[in-house]
C-alpha cells in the first residue's frame, strides 16, 4: 500500500481555513468576548487613564497584583470554556489532520491572549508591567501544557470521538456532567459567578469594588460573561435548538416587566412639600434684598453654566468655582444659579453642598478634603453593579430597585462626601439643602440640573425653584412630574446618566386619559448632553425670566443688577480637520458623528451665545468662558488618575487667575 501523498501548501491552507471556520463557528462567543475586551481595555480614554493609575502605583502595588490575578482567572476561563465547547459533544466538525491540530492548540493559544491584551494596554517600554504580563502569557502556555500531560482530567484524547446525530437537551447536560473536564469547568464557572455576584453585591460603604479598581473588576466581569456565553453556546444547536436566539428573545420579553430604574424620592417627614419651593420671581426678590445695601446700588448677578464631561467636568467645574471664590471676594454669594450638565452638574452639586456645609473662613482648611471627594473613584462601584448584580436583574421577570447601577453611583458620591468631609449632605433632599433654622438660605446658588427625556427628547430640569413655563417652554420639571422631592445625590444623577455606564432614570405620574382611567405617563431621564451639553441655554432661559424684574428694579428702585453668564467649558476646542476613519465605517461613522457632535455642539453654542449676549442692552449682560486646556488623556468616565487630577488642579491655579483680563473686570464688579 502506497503512503498518502503529503498535501500541497495550498491544500493545507485550505484545510486549516476550513477547520478554523468549523471550530470557531462553535467557539465564536470566546472570540467575540476577546475582541470586545480588547476594545474596552485599549481604545477609550477612560481605559487609558485606568491603566495609567495602575502603572503609577508600581509593579509591587496591590492594584497590579489584582490585575495579574484577574488576568490569570480570565486565561483559565478562556481555556476551559474553549475546551468545553470544542472537546465535549461539538457540532459540525469534519475531522482531518489540520482540524486535529487546531482542536489541540486553540484552547491553549486562546488562554494566552488575555495577558497579551493587557500587555498591549499597559505598553510603556520603560515600565515593567507590560513585560510581566507577556511573561504571564508565556507561563500560561507552559501551565496548560503541563496540566494536559500530568493531570488526567485535562488530558487530551489520542483520537477524537464526535457524533453528528441530534442529541436532546437532557442528553447534552448528562454528557457535559459525566465528562470530568466538563464537570470541572461548569463547577468552577458556577462558583466563580456566585462568588463575584455576592462580593459585588455587598454595600457600597464597604468599598470592596473601590479597592480592586475598575480594570480588575472589568476583567472579572469578562471572565464571568465568557463562561456563561460559552455555556449557552455549548447547549445551542443551530440545526434543532437555537438556544442563543431563545435566550435573547426571553430577555427582550421580560424587559417589559423588570424595569428597575424608578428614581429615588425623598419621603422623610422633615422634607418640605414641593409646593413650598419659591418661584423664580419670589426667589429673585429675596435674593436682591439679601444683597442690596442702598439706593443706587449695583449688584452683580452670576449665572454659571457647567458643561458636561464626566469626572473631568466634575473636577474642572468644582476647581474653577473654588478658585474664583479665592481670587474674587464675595463671588459665591453673587452666583444666583448653577446650570449643570452631566459631570458638570455633579460638580455644581458638590460645590453647593460644600458652600452650605462650611462657613467662608473654614473652606480653605477643608479644601483638600473636598478635593479628595471630587477626585474619588466613582467608576468601580457602578462597573461592578453593571457587570454583576444587574446581570441578575436582566434575567429576573420582576424589578429589584436595589440592583440598579445608577443608585450605586449615587451612593458612592454620598459615601465619599461623608468619608472625606464627615457630613451626609448628599443624602438629604434637594430642597432641604436650602433650609436653615431661620428660613430659606438665599446665600446659596440655586441648582438647575439638566437632563433629557429619552422618550420625547425634551429637556428635563431638576431644581429647587418652581420654573415659569412661559420662559421654560417645553421643559419637563422632575419634581412637578413625580410630585415629590428627591435626594441631592439623585438630583445629581438625573443630569449625568450618560450611555452604557449608567441607565436612564424613570420618572412618571398618574394621568387621567379620555376614558377617565389613570395611566402612568413619563419616561426615562438620560444625560443632559443629549439635548445641550453646555448648560448655557438654561442660563439664557433663566435670564429671560429675570429680565422684567431686573428692569423694574432699575426703573423704580434705582438698583442696577448686572448679569454675567459664566461658561465653564472642558470639551475639545481644537477646530482642525481630523484624520479619516474608514474601518467598519457603517458602524463607526454614525457613532463618531453622535459623540463628536455632542462635544462640538458646546463649542458652537458657546460662540453663538457669546455673540448673541452682546446684543442684550437692557440689562447689559456679560459673557465669559473659562476653558480647560483640552488633553486627550483627560477621561470622560467616572475614574480619574492622580496625575490627571493634579494636572487639572494646576490648570485651575494657573489659568483661573487675575492675569485673565475678563476676570479682573469681573472682580471690579464685586468691589463697587
Amino acid at each position: 500500500m502506497q503512503p498518502a501523498r503529503p498535501h500541497s501548501f495550498q491544500q493545507q491552507a485550505r484545510n486549516y481555513i476550513t477547520a478554523f471556520y468549523q471550530t470557531q463557528r462553535n467557539a465564536f462567543v470566546v472570540i467575540v468576548t476577546l475582541l470586545i475586551s480588547f476594545y474596552i481595555l485599549t481604545v477609550p480614554d477612560q481605559a487609558a487613564d485606568m491603566i495609567n493609575a495602575v502603572i503609577d502605583s508600581g509593579v509591587f502595588s496591590q492594584l497590579f497584583q489584582f490585575i495579574l490575578l484577574s488576568t490569570f482567572i480570565w486565561s483559565w476561563t478562556v481555556y476551559g470554556s474553549t475546551r468545553m465547547i470544542l472537546h465535549i459533544s461539538p457540532v459540525g466538525i469534519r475531522l482531518n489532520q489540520e482540524a486535529d491540530r487546531l482542536l489541540r492548540w486553540l484552547p491553549k493559544l486562546g488562554g494566552m491572549i488575555p495577558a497579551l491584551i493587557l500587555a498591549y494596554a499597559f505598553w510603556e517600554p520603560n515600565r515593567w508591567q507590560p513585560y510581566l504580563l507577556v511573561l504571564e502569557s508565556g507561563l500560561m502556555l507552559v501551565l496548560f501544557l503541563r496540566v494536559e500531560q500530568r493531570i488526567p482530567v485535562f488530558e487530551l484524547p489520542a483520537h477524537w470521538r464526535f457524533s453528528d446525530r441530534y442529541t436532546s437537551f437532557r442528553q447534552d447536560i448528562r454528557e457535559l456532567w459525566r465528562h470530568p473536564l466538563g464537570r470541572l469547568v461548569v463547577s468552577g464557572g458556577l462558583l466563580l459567578t456566585a462568588f463575584l455576584i455576592v462580593l459585588f453585591s455587598l454595600p457600597v460603604e464597604w468599598e470592596l469594588a473601590r479597592r480592586l479598581r475598575p480594570t480588575a473588576i472589568i476583567i472579572f466581569g469578562i471572565s464571568m460573561y465568557t463562561f456563561w456565553g460559552s455555556l449557552v453556546v455549548y447547549f445551542n444547536d443551530y440545526r434543532y435548538r437555537p438556544l442563543v436566539l431563545l435566550v435573547f428573545l426571553y430577555m427582550i420579553g421580560i424587559s417589559a416587566f423588570n424595569d428597575n430604574t424608578s428614581i429615588r424620592q425623598a419621603t422623610d417627614a422633615a422634607v418640605p412639600p414641593i409646593a413650598q419651593r419659591p418661584t423664580v420671581a419670589a426667589h429673585f426678590t429675596q435674593w436682591v434684598v439679601a444683597r442690596r445695601q442702598e439706593d443706587g446700588d449695583t449688584i452683580p448677578l452670576v449665572l454659571v453654566a457647567a458643561e458636561g464631561g464626566g469626572i473631568r467636568a466634575l473636577n474642572w467645574t468644582a476647581e474653577t468655582l473654588i478658585r474664583l471664590d479665592s481670587i474674587i471676594p464675595g463671588f459665591s454669594r453673587h452666583v444666583y444659579a448653577l446650570s449643570g450638565v452631566s459631570g458638570g452638574g455633579v460638580g455644581t452639586v458638590f460645590y453647593t453642598a460644600f458652600l452650605r456645609d462650611f462657613a467662608k473662613n473654614e473652606r480653605s482648611k477643608r479644601f483638600e478634603q473636598f478635593r479628595k471627594a471630587i477626585r474619588d473613584d466613582y467608576l468601580s462601584a457602578v462597573s461592578a453593579t453593571l457587570l454583576f448584580p444587574e446581570s441578575v436583574q436582566r434575567l429576573l421577570p420582576v424589578p429589584v430597585s436595589a440592583l440598579e447601577r445608577a443608585k450605586w453611583l449615587e451612593d458612592s458620591w454620598s459615601g465619599s462626601y461623608y468619608d472625606n468631609l464627615g457630613l451626609k449632605t448628599l443624602d438629604s433632599s434637594l430642597t432641604q439643602l436650602y433650609q436653615t433654622r431661620t428660613g430659606y438660605n438665599y446665600d446659596l446658588p440655586s441648582l438647575l440640573l439638566n437632563g433629557t427625556l429619552a422618550e420625547s427628547g425634551q429637556k428635563v430640569i431638576t431644581s429647587n425653584l418652581q420654573l415659569d413655563t412661559r420662559y421654560f417652554k417645553n421643559v419637563v420639571s422632575t419634581l412637578d412630574v413625580i410630585q415629590a422631592d428627591v435626594p441631592l445625590k439623585t438630583a445629581a444623577s438625573l443630569c449625568s446618566r450618560f450611555p452604557v455606564v449608567t441607565n436612564g432614570g424613570l420618572i412618571q405620574k398618574d394621568t387621567l386619559v379620555n376614558n377617565r382611567r389613570q395611566q402612568l405617563y413619563g419616561g426615562h431621564v438620560v444625560d443632559g448632553g443629549y439635548f445641550d451639553n453646555s448648560g448655557v441655554e438654561t442660563c439664557i432661559q433663566l435670564l429671560n425670566n429675570l429680565v422684567p424684574f431686573i428692569r423694574r428694579l432699575d426703573t423704580l428702585e434705582r438698583v442696577t443688577v448686572v448679569p454675567y453668564i459664566l461658561f465653564i467649558q472642558n470639551s475639545n476646542t481644537v477646530g482642525k480637520l481630523p484624520k479619516k476613519r474608514s474601518v467598519l465605517q457603517e458602524v463607526q461613522i454614525p457613532l463618531l458623528a453622535f459623540f463628536n457632535a455632542w462635544d462640538n455642539g458646546s463649542i458652537t453654542r458657546d460662540n453663538m451665545f457669546n455673540s448673541f449676549i452682546d446684543r442684550f442692552a437692557n440689562p447689559k449682560t456679560n459673557y465669559l468662558t473659562l476653558r480647560l486646556a483640552y488633553n486627550a488623556k483627560y477621561p470622560l468616565g467616572w475614574f480619574m488618575s492622580d496625575s490627571v487630577a493634579h494636572s487639572i488642579s494646576r490648570q485651575a491655579t494657573d489659568s483661573i487667575s487675575l492675569k485673565n483680563k475678563e476676570l479682573v473686570r469681573l472682580k471690579r464688579a464685586f468691589t463697587r
